[in-house]
């Protein structure tokens, strides 16, 4: 089961956990072992072995491998909250609404993405939404916070190719959120 919507996502989120360069902004995409490429993660097994990978790092709290497996178990929270808040436009909109224009701007132009401090997170999603989050994956507030301002900006990224935020972009949003939660569903992860 593939899906390249959301091998971009994690493997740009991913392979910015490891510290290195995210998406394909150089040759192997910044993954270790070069597994990725521009445009896509090339030589990667493709969707099962980047969340295999990630979550079979020990657990959720357990170094890297840790980080890995809460930002692959947050992209699918993430993205319902996007569409219960109307999908991609409205959530640009709230972004502009509360002061994030210009990083929300920056996500779907073709330069370097500007990141949102986690602190915003509480104003662009919600307070309570946060805590559901947190007490759904059963970690602390801030990890959440974290994952979320790395995440946002980088699905935005991939919905926006060239500039121009894709036509398709909610009706991606929704297959890659079908694909991603019949694969955790499989791991055991409860739904949201």
């Amino acid at each position: 089961m593939s899906n390249p919507f959301l091998e971009q996502i994690l493997g740009s989120v991913l392979g910015g956990a490891t510290g290195r360069s995210r998406g394909g902004d150089e040759p192997g995409g910044g993954l270790p072992g070069g597994m990725g490429a521009p445009g896509g993660l090339g030589g990667l097994g493709g969707l099962g072995d980047i969340l295999g990978g990630a979550l079979g790092g020990g657990g959720v709290r357990g170094g890297l491998g840790g980080r890995n497996a809460m930002l692959a178990l947050l992209l699918p929270l993430a993205m319902q909250w996007i569409q219960r808040n109307g999908g991609i436009g409205s959530v640009l909109q709230r972004a502009n609404q509360r002061g994030y224009g210009r990083q929300a701007d920056s996500w779907v132009g073709t330069g370097d993405n500007e990141p949102l401090d986690p602190g915003a997170i509480d104003e662009m999603v919600g307070h309570d939404e946060v805590m559901r989050m947190s007490q759904q994956l059963g970690l602390p507030e801030q990890d959440v916070k974290q994952g979320f301002a790395e995440i946002l900006p980088e699905m935005i990224n991939q919905l926006s190719p060239e500039g121009r935020m894709a036509q398709d972009a909610d009706q991606v949003l929704d297959a890659g959120q079908s694909t991603l939660d019949g694969m955790l569903a499989g791991r055991g992860r409860p739904q949201g």
